[in-house]
């Protein structure tokens, strides 16, 4: 933890890895264990601990592990379940959180010099549901300052590797949680996504991750990445992602964008049909893409006819955007990026990341009327989405042109750091507020995974579960573990 960089020769695998016995259950393998008295969320977060200790100073993935803390939690839900009075189906379930988000006695950085190490006094919404559900809270993960990188590595604690390859990245700014879960530090975590944070490392490390649309979770105090940016989660399995979802998404009185209609996990998972579902497949998404890589290509296709064996209707069609999303996504991106920079104190500026500044002078240059036109192009944006889901229920495409790169770059070969032009597919979805989700569907020849994007209609992360589980049921990649373990 807090290494200044990854570690670049993996570990020496053995069956008695710490945790090994425990890593992999999902959420319900672990409460039926609770329940029949087989297993503690004692006994199972100390083993986890161990395994943390063990293997995250290979990719650098934790920032912050309290054992007195996480043990506190696990024995009060283990109190619950020798009495029988569980709070959730997520008692004692072990659970990591990214560090964008706040836990009341444990330090919130954000990846930044500008904050210490002292505890802050109040949950953020998604964990004080996550706190009243029971889960025990594992260790904070890794992030870039204030969540503004592609990949994971921030000038407090460094660059997290990639489990499936050390020396590339896991993506980010959500890479963090992902290459913990990868490790098998536990089965869900939570992460957010303002641009594709949680669905670019599930990608990239073969996992499933979810983006709920705006209001889906709710958040408070009011965010400047509002409604671009919300909080969801990654998971091994997409039932375990659902799960969770029901637990975060509960609602928070204070949020003045939460939606008043509770989400529901779909009962179905275990066997899902997609008859009469109306799915789109594009190989582009509708957007400029400068970068295109053949086999990332090809395994993305192979989702549209797992989803038509599921019983979907597939058709090929590309949504047709009004405006290229890059256009108005540039000026949030700018502005959000000076936000911070106004943010801090004029003497602690200079302890901003470097991109941060440079993004938020170009920010500085944005009018007032330049800033509103982005805000119609993105409602034209949404308007053309909307339009397009009345004939389909999901639109199925790429989450990332390429295969991941290397760990020491925050782009890929050919861009600057603050371009996002080589990365077209998920952002729109943020500026539209609609779910979308990332599910493994393959390895390229040299063993990195590759994530297909799921987009739902507003209120459609029900149906985006569905088909995720029907890729996930014909092609169970959860199951192939990083070479690093053995």
């Amino acid at each position: 933890m807090n290494t200044s960089k990854p570690i670049d020769v993996p570990i020496v695998s053995s069956p008695a890895l710490p945790g090994e016995d425990v890593c992999w259950l999902t959420i319900t393998e672990l409460t039926d264990g609770y329940r029949a008295g087989t297993l503690s969320p004692v006994d199972v977060a100390k083993a986890l601990i161990d395994r943390i200790r063990a293997l995250d100073p290979v990719v650098n993935s934790v920032v912050h592990l309290d054992e007195t803390y996480t043990l506190a939690m696990a024995e009060q839900s283990m109190a619950r379940w020798r009495l029988g009075t569980p709070l959730s189906a997520m008692d004692g379930v072990p659970v990591t959180i990214k560090d964008l988000s706040a836990v009341a006695g444990m330090p919130k950085r954000r990846g930044s010099l500008l904050f210490g190490t002292d505890p802050v006094q109040e949950d953020t919404p998604c964990v004080a549901r996550l706190r009243e559900a029971g889960a025990v809270f594992l260790a904070k993960t890794a992030t870039p300052e204030a969540g503004c990188k592609v990949v994971t590595r921030s000038q407090v604690h460094g660059a997290t590797a990639n489990p499936y390859d050390l020396t590339k990245t896991p993506g980010g700014s959500s890479g963090g949680a992902a290459a913990a879960l990868a490790l098998g530090f536990g089965p869900v975590a939570l992460g957010s996504d303002g641009a594709g944070s949680i669905r670019i490392p599930a990608a990239y490390t073969n996992l499933f991750g979810i983006k709920p649309g705006f209001g889906r979770v709710p958040a408070f105090p009011p965010d400047i990445d509002m409604p671009h940016s919300v909080v969801g989660p990654l998971a091994r399995t997409v039932e375990d992602a659902a799960i969770m979802l029901d637990v975060i998404s509960r609602p928070e009185p204070r949020d003045p964008y939460i939606w008043p209609v509770p989400f529901t996990a779909p009962d179905d998972l275990g066997n899902p049909s997609l008859a009469g579902m109306q799915i789109a497949f594009s190989a582009r998404l509708g957007c400029h893409a400068p970068l295109v890589d053949a086999e990332t290509d090809r395994l993305v296709a192979e989702a549209a006819p797992l989803l038509a064996e599921a019983g979907a209707s597939v058709s090929e069609e590309d949504p047709v955007w009004p405006v290229d999303p890059f256009e108005p996504f540039k000026v949030f991106w700018e502005t959000a990026c000076l936000s911070c920079v106004e943010g801090a104190a004029p003497d602690k500026r200079h302890l901003l990341d470097p991109l941060i500044l440079s993004v938020g002078a170009s920010g500085a240059n944005v009018s007032l009327s330049g800033y509103m036109k982005a805000m119609e192009q993105r409602m034209t944006i949404a308007a053309a989405s909307k339009a397009f889901f009345q004939r389909y229920d999901l639109l199925v495409g790429p989450v990332m042109p390429v295969p991941p790169y290397s760990v020491e770059r925050d782009v890929p070969v050919g861009y600057a750091s603050e371009d996002w032009d080589w990365c077209p597919y998920t952002y729109p979805w943020n500026m539209t507020g609609q779910p979308a989700a990332s599910v493994p569907i393959g390895f390229t020849e040299g063993g990195l995974p590759v994530g297909v994007q799921i987009i739902g209609r507003m209120g459609g992360e029900a149906d985006i579960l569905r088909a995720a589980r029907a890729i996930e049921a014909r092609r169970p990649l959860y199951r192939r573990r990083p070479a690093m373990l053995g």
